[in-house]
Parts: C-alpha cells; sequence; structure tokens
C-alpha cells in the first residue's frame, strides 16, 4: 500500500513510512534488528552497552542511504553527548525529523564517522549506488555509527578514497570537516588566499588541530602549532614552521619571540 506525504516535496511512501528503494535483500531477521553499541540514558562508560537488538534503519527520504558499516570512530563530542551534552536542542531537530526510535531519543548510538559500503538507496540518490564504497559524517542529531548499518542523507557521504583502508578512511570524515568548517567557512580561508599568511593553530597535535595544520600547509600558509612538547616531532612533521610548547610559559611572550 502506498500513500503520499510531504518533506521537501512530494514524496512516495510506503505505508509503514518507508520510501521505496533500490538496493540489498536481506533476511527478515536482518532487516529487523541489528547489532549495536548504545546508551539508555545519559552519564559516564556505564551507560554504554551491546545488543543485537536494535532497530534497523528505515530510509524515509528519497535523498538517504542504508551503508553497512567497515569501520567507525569515536570522537569528543561522542563522549560529550554519552554525558548529556546538547540534549535538549538535538532533540528540537529530532522532533520534525521523527528521528526518535519511541517517545524519547533512546536506545542512542553514538558515533559520528563510517567508512563502509552501501548497501540500499532512496529514489533519490543519483551519485551514489548499492556497492559503491564510501565515508561520511553523521550529524549529532541522527543515531551514530557504532552499529552494523546506518542511515545517511546523499549530502553527508562522499566516495571513500581508493587510497585508504576503511580503518583509515573512518579516522577523518568529523575531524576533517570541523578543520575544515573553521578555517574556511568561519575563517574565510581559500587556497587562493592562504598563501604566505601566519596562521596560529591550538591544539595541533588532536584530531581536528593535526588536519588544519596539513590543510594550511596545502594552502601554503605559515603555520604555527601550538601544542604539548611531547607532540613536537609530530606537528614538524605534517608541515608546521613554528611549534610552541604551551606548558613553557606564557603563550603570548613565546609568540612574540618568533621571527
Amino acid at each position: 500500500m502506498l500513500s503520499w506525504g510531504a518533506a521537501g516535496g512530494r514524496v512516495l511512501r510506503w505505508a509503514n513510512g518507508r520510501v521505496p528503494t533500490r538496493g540489498f535483500r536481506a533476511s527478515p531477521r536482518a532487516r529487523i534488528a541489528m547489532p549495536s553499541w548504545v546508551i539508555d540514558r545519559y552519564g559516564s562508560n556505564d551507560v554504554l552497552r551491546f545488543t543485537r537488538e536494535m532497530m534497523f534503519p528505515i530510509i524515509h527520504f528519497p535523498n538517504e542511504v542504508i551503508i553497512k558499516v567497515h569501520a567507525a570512530s569515536l570522537n569528543p563530542i561522542d563522549l560529550s553527548m554519552r554525558s548529556g551534552y546538547g540534549a535538549t536542542a538535538l532533540n528540537m531537530k529530532r522532533d520534525p525529523l521523527k528521528l526518535k526510535v519511541g517517545e524519547t531519543e533512546f536506545p542512542l548510538t553514538l558515533g559520528r564517522d563510517v567508512s563502509g559500503v552501501v548497501m540500499e538507496c532512496g529514489l533519490g540518490v543519483s551519485y551514489f549506488k548499492p556497492g559503491d564504497e564510501v565515508w561520511a559524517a553523521i550529524p549529532p542529531w541522527k543515531q551514530g555509527t557504532l552499529s552494523e548499518f546506518v542511515v545517511a542523507s546523499g549530502n553527508e557521504v562522499s566516495f571513500k578514497p581508493k587510497c585508504l583502508s576503511h580503518t583509515e578512511a573512518a579516522a577523518l570524515p568529523y575531524v576533517g570537516l570541523t578543520a575544515w568548517s573553521a578555517l574556511n567557512q568561519v575563517g574565510g580561508l581559500n587556497q587562493s588566499n592562504c598563501s604566505g599568511k601566519r596562521i596560529l593553530i591550538l591544539g595541533a597535535s588532536g584530531g581536528v588541530g593535526t588536519f588544519a595544520v596539513q590543510l594550511m600547509k596545502a594552502w601554503d600558509a605559515h603555520v604555527t602549532a601550538v601544542c604539548s612538547h611531547d607532540a613536537s616531532t609530530l606537528v614538524k612533521k605534517l608541515g608546521a614552521d613554528d611549534v610552541i610548547d604551551y606548558k613553557s610559559g606564557n603563550l603570548e611572550e613565546q609568540l612574540k619571540t618568533l621571527p
């Protein structure tokens, strides 16, 4: 049975809310439940549990794909979300999109990064097809990637570079997009205006920082990196022109000594 709904236009739906798709056909059991790491309440590490009974993701909109997860990674935001960070704001985003599993956001799957293979596509997806290797960064109001399968909008997904394994690829999307957003969208920096500019990067040895150092050097900027002494060798290998140890005194005074 089919029905019509409205979500960014006229959308063809099955009566159960699913949108017609193209892709794989798994066993009935596999399409009902899947293994996942979830939380049922906010708290510390003890709230995290493994289950084989997480609801299988459903394509609700024509621009969505289901990805078979080959690798996923953790970010600081996952630890913050486990403790309840942004819960009210994120639920305000989930409610109109009908992203909750039940009356609340629980069980909630964490994980923002994924590398895997497209298994199913909404009929509005034209850039991907089942079998494509992809990577993605899933926004925090959606169910995360620490599952066997995850659903993502087409604009959250890109083809995985062939030179990277799934494990390597899963470490990059969220930190890469965070660095790019800060430098390009907020800072106004791009490949055509960076040459010779002096850029200061705090936390240069972290996930976002290491990506930012490399991006700025690729755009021919002069990079001053701030990190601990233990990480200075790594940051220099990534291309930083100057490295400052934030534990060695006042940062402003150290900056004044640079040529």
